[in-house]
């Protein structure tokens, strides 16, 4: 492994070189000919995924510039392959000739249209939405508070994992082949449950981790099974430890950037005791066998690495900056709500480091592939499912190259996954075509969520949590609003109630910790993951429920059945507020 790394640091410069020449360059007539022969027959990601890497860019870049016929070639294979599901029948699949006929005879829908055959699923009935059974299930938060699970089938596993080798090799392509010698890379459990039949159930970013195989596993600054079986700050702790080992980390990917800069907080208040771990070779917590065997090299006195570390730690240098000074690539969410956290890390690492996109995407599938640095936005990943737009004002959806630059629009997915112009309620926009292929990047959610650090809590189970805790202390509530503030991150509570309470910020206490009881993402992004702060209240005059419900409902007529937004993305105006 050493010799390994060594060969890929003397080797960068001229890697780096000739894979950024060779990436370029479109395929030939006659192989590109030969991969739409071949993805006529069976699934376009199944062929892509036997091409070696240098291939497999070559293959993107060329497919980028035929974004209508690569997306009808992908719907047509979906419906080949599911036409004899219970959906496929249903929906005549069999008889589906192009994509206008599949947009007339297929309806748009969202969750409540397949819960129903998903629960099936869950139960083991095989070919409901898709052929045979489920092979995993992303388990996501839903807008009634209970989970949702997605089901994969074999096909979206082959498409996401083409999209995910590309990810990772634009990213590479993009800073230096330097920054694959050593990955400090945030990690979820693989699968939390197990379905009523036995299939694993968990979070996208610990399937997809648990997924990666072969060379680049090799290459973790700490192996992934410590999240298997640690978690909290001791699953922190340990982290750091393993990988501060490692004097040549070159990569860190970590959606949120928020998350870094905490770990990097922690890695200082515990320098003296990580110090000490390193040059004895023990660590504060304790450790599976499986864990120790993994890691042997890692849990090895190294005095000489601990006496580096002390000198750091001396003269206030505790930082990746130092520490990791081969640093190459750092890879977060530039974008949405989280990217303003990206600003936090820079000062952290080393300067010229390169910045990425990790690339966006949901629980139902991988979206878009980042290729510029500092960048959110990427081309769609055309070859991995079929994508319907709608325009932010409204309208007939649009073909992903009938899209306008600079537009937002909220996107509808029919993937390999058995879902079918499917409503994911994201809004994203377009920055430019690569090719004929939109460069979209996230925005926010479409329905009433608060969405700071990917929490994804509905406004609807926020403002019951709110309306609990008053009615708990006799306040009433009359009208509630919620703003995620980005940086504090922390929600400000806005309240207008029939009593004010005598001790705002007790009331606040408390009703953080009904949002943490009640809601119990909030509680684990507020005390497990650390990344939400107590939520403040802002008390609001009386008149302002009035005000919110006239507000809503101008131009619209009647107010009687006017919903105000819980989730909102600016402060109410200050003459509303109470000081």
């Amino acid at each position: 492994m050493e010799l390994e790394k060594r060969l890929i640091r003397a080797l960068s410069p001229l890697l780096d070189s000739v894979a950024g020449r060779l990436a370029d360059k479109p395929l030939p007539e006659r192989k590109l000919a030969l991969l739409r022969q071949e993805a006529a027959g069976r699934q376009m990601a199944d062929v892509l995924s036997r091409y070696g890497t240098i291939s497999l860019l070559r293959a993107e870049r060329t497919l980028y510039r035929d974004c209508a016929a690569v997306q009808e070639a992908v719907l047509m294979d979906i419906l080949r392959a599911n036409a004899q599901t219970e959906y496929g029948r249903k929906h005549h699949f069999d008889r589906i000739a192009g994509v206008r006929d599949y947009r007339e005879t297929v309806p748009v829908i969202v969750w409540e249209d397949v819960r129903e055959s998903i629960d099936r699923m869950l139960n083991g009935e095989e070919d409901v939405l898709f052929p045979g059974s489920a092979v995993y299930f992303f388990r996501t938060s839903g807008t009634t508070g209970a989970a949702k699970f997605i089901p994969e089938s074999a096909a979206e596993a082959a498409a996401r994992k083409v999209t995910n080798r590309l990810r990772y090799a634009e990213r590479v392509l993009a800073s230096s082949f330097r920054s694959t010698s050593c990955i400090f890379a945030m990690f979820s459990r693989s699968s939390d449950v197990m379905t009523p039949c036995g299939i694993p159930a968990g979070n996208s970013s610990g399937h997809t981790a648990g997924a990666v195989g072969g060379r680049i596993s090799r290459r973790y600054a700490y192996t992934p099974r410590l999240v298997e079986e640690l978690e909290g700050n001791e699953l922190y702790y340990t982290m750091m430890r393993l990988a501060l080992t490692h004097r040549d980390v070159s990569m860190v990917s970590v959606n949120n950037a928020r998350m870094l800069s905490m770990l990097v907080r922690l890695a200082e208040e515990n320098a003296p005791m990580l110090i000490a771990d390193i040059r004895s070779g023990t660590n504060r917590y304790p450790l599976s066998d499986e864990v120790r065997r993994i890691e042997e090299k890692a849990l090895r006195p190294n005095p000489r690495r601990a006496d580096e570390l002390e000198r750091l730690y001396r003269r206030k240098q505790f930082t990746p900056r130092y520490y990791w000074k081969d640093l190459a690539l750092a890879s977060f969410w530039l974008g949405g709500s989280v990217g303003v956290f990206v600003d936090e890390v820079r000062p952290l690492l080393p300067e010229g480091t390169c910045f990425m996109d990790v690339g966006y995407g949901a629980s139902e599938a991988k979206i878009n592939i980042p290729l510029t640095p500092d960048r959110a936005a990427g081309p769609l990943s055309i070859f991995s499912g079929f994508f319907e737009f709608i325009p932010e004002e409204g309208g007939k959806p649009l073909l992903a190259h009938e899209l306008e630059d600079g537009k937002t629009y909220e996107i509808m997915l029919t993937t390999y996954g058995g879902l079918y112009r499917y409503r994911i309620e994201d809004y994203v926009r377009v920055e430019g075509f690569t090719g004929t292929t939109p460069n979209i990047c996230f925005l926010t959610k479409s329905s009433d969520v608060a969405n700071l650090v990917e929490e994804k809590i509905a406004g609807a189970l926020l403002a019951n949590a709110v309306r609990f805790a008053a009615e708990q202390d006799g306040l009433g509530c009359r009208a509630c609003q919620v703003y995620p503030d980005e940086k504090t991150t922390r929600y400000v509570i806005c309240l207008e109630t029939e009593r004010v309470p005598e001790d705002v910020p007790a009331f606040a206490e408390k009703l953080d910790q009904v949002l943490c009881e009640q809601i119990a993402i909030y509680e684990v992004e507020r005390h497990s993951e650390q990344m939400l702060l107590p939520c403040t209240v802002q008390m609001m005059k009386k008149g302002w429920a009035d005000h919110l419900t006239e507000k809503a409902a101008k131009g619209r007529g009647s107010s009687a059945q006017i919903k105000t937004t819980v989730v909102i993305r600016e402060m109410p105006e200050s003459e509303w507020q109470m000081k």
